[in-house]
């Protein structure tokens, strides 16, 4: 039951806390966040992911990856980079999550990880964002309803994505 209700309310959260994050900057570059890989290359690394769509509110464009319920688990946001630091960018999200750097990803590259909370049956070291900058764009990757620990095999096809998507920023 905990699960159920985080695996529906951490998309909300994630979505509430983005936009002063990923969404802070413009997209004068006009960056398709849906063209910078091939859907089919990210339904192979996760085959829980059904479905891609585009979604634009006011200036801002996500490509959301949908599982099987029609709801997005994976949200690709990109735009003109208005920070150089990756970390910084992202610790707006609060103190419910850690921060690390990952090193050779773009001119930087962050994520931020879940702190567990048995209480609300939150795992900790779950990537709930991984924000890449590369030249004067970031490509920012939240697997909402992915289980990515911050190693391992699934974070390899995460960074695998990011950085072919990265490689397509302007």
């Amino acid at each position: 039951m905990k699960t159920g209700f985080f695996k529906i309310l951490f998309p909300i959260l994630v979505l509430a806390v983005l936009p002063t994050t990923a969404f802070s900057a413009s997209n004068p570059d006009h960056i398709e966040p849906c063209g910078l890989i091939a859907k089919e290359k990210v339904f192979a690394a996760f085959p829980a992911l059904q479905k891609m769509e585009k979604q634009t509110i006011g200036l801002n464009t996500t490509c959301n990856f949908l599982d099987k319920f029609g709801i997005p688990a994976l949200i690709i946001s990109v735009g003109r980079a208005d920070h150089q630091d990756a970390q910084k960018a992202i610790q707006g999200m609060g103190d419910g999550y850690s921060y690390q750097t990952v090193p050779d990803l773009g001119n930087s590259a962050a994520l931020a990880l879940t702190k567990g909370n048995p209480k609300f049956g939150i795992q900790g070291g779950l990537v709930a964002e991984l924000h890449v900058i590369k030249n004067n764009s970031f490509v920012n990757l939240a697997p909402v309803r992915l289980e990515v620990p911050s190693d391992g095999p699934v974070f390899a096809q995460l960074k695998n994505l990011a950085v072919e998507m990265a490689n397509h920023l302007p």
